[in-house]
């Protein structure tokens, strides 16, 4: 499913980038700082898709705590 949105992401960039010089011939140039808007928007959506969310937190390495058991305890403490 990721790389099917990162081939749709990377299609709708391309597709804003070859758009920039028809809207801005055709309309003006400020309408199109829009379709560059949208390219940008596109590839930042296509390079999360690549690399993940990089704002995602490894998960957090269990430790000893007052709430497992002894063994539990021993077995992470034994690991550290």
């Amino acid at each position: 499913m990721r790389q099917i949105f990162q081939t749709v992401f990377c299609v709708l960039s391309v597709l804003s980038v070859a758009a920039v010089l028809l809207v801005g011939i055709l309309c003006g140039w400020l309408y199109a700082l829009i379709a560059v808007a949208a390219a940008i928007l596109f590839a930042c959506l296509m390079f999360w898709c690549k690399n993940g969310n990089p704002f995602r937190k490894p998960p957090e390495e269990p430790h000893a705590d007052y709430m497992n058991t002894d063994e539990e305890n021993d077995r992470l403490n034994k690991k550290q």
